[in-house]
């Protein structure tokens, strides 16, 4: 009788470690601090961009984020989009229209349509109102109050206080012959060439609909290669390059919404 009662006390201990174990290893897997969710890593820029380099893009972003933040995320089917990835498209090109950093000759065809529908052709020829967006760098701005809303129930939803965008605008590798995007991620030919990417990102109040911009523009060569060779040996490769800029770039982004962003929205 004894040893059946010690069994399941035994057995009990047992489960309960298990659980504090799995509840601390989850509670670490998604970070401590403010609840955002990483809702888009996207490209609204002029030039389409392999789904083989954004990918990683979103990974990277996301790591470097739970340093800081409790990270929810979320997984989109670029071949498949689902109405839930629509609503967020929306949500980010909402985010760009009405920014500082917004350049309708850079964007593509899809941000430029949207564009135009919120604030129409005409704003871009009048000197003043562009001039006065210039201005506007640190400070918060709203989004749509229609597109407010939806952000309001998908933070309900997911449990989160901020959402995150970010708009890959450009990703290039200066070589002789066409860009990063004619050249596969394990590419080695790297000799005499330069890595650049430019990215904005949109820290969104899910209450409020406030908005907080931020950009990032990285340039490296492969002649200062002394991290990449410790990192990934002698043999790197495009992938690596761009990895090493992004992570980068990824941290400057979380440096800077802790700094101005979270300040800005609040």
């Amino acid at each position: 009788m004894n040893k059946k009662f010690f069994s399941k006390i035994n057995a009990a201990i047992f489960a309960l470690i298990f659980f504090l174990a799995s509840s601390t290893e989850s509670a670490f897997d998604s970070g401590n601090g403010p609840k955002i969710l990483l809702a888009e890593v996207a490209s609204y820029g002029q030039f389409e961009l392999k789904p083989e380099f954004m990918a990683n893009f979103y990974d990277v972003i996301r790591e470097k984020l739970q340093e800081n933040f409790s990270v929810e995320s979320r997984i989109t089917l670029i071949d498949e989009p689902s109405d839930e990835d629509e609503i967020f498209s929306t949500i980010h090109m909402d985010a760009i229209a009405h920014s500082r950093l917004y350049r309708r000759e850079l964007a593509n065809v899809k941000m430029t349509r949207y564009g135009d529908s919120i604030l129409g052709k005409a704003y871009y020829q009048d000197e003043n109102k562009t001039a006065a967006r210039l201005k506007l760098e640190g400070k918060p701005y709203n989004l749509t109050p229609e597109i407010a809303e939806k952000v309001s129930k998908l933070g309900a939803k997911y449990g989160v206080e901020y959402m995150l965008f970010c708009n890959v605008r450009d990703a290039d590798v200066w070589r002789k012959t066409g860009g990063i995007f004619g050249a596969s991620p394990t590419s080695s030919d790297l000799k005499g060439k330069r890595v650049q990417v430019e990215m904005e990102y949109y820290l969104i109040n899910v209450k409020t609909g406030k908005v907080f911009e931020g950009q990032n523009s990285e340039k490296r060569t492969s002649l200062t290669t002394n991290v990449l060779i410790g990192k990934y040996g002698n043999n790197y490769t495009v992938g690596d390059m761009v990895n090493y800029v992004l992570q980068d770039q990824a941290g400057k982004l979380v440096q800077n919404i802790l700094k101005r962003g979270l300040k800005a929205v609040n």
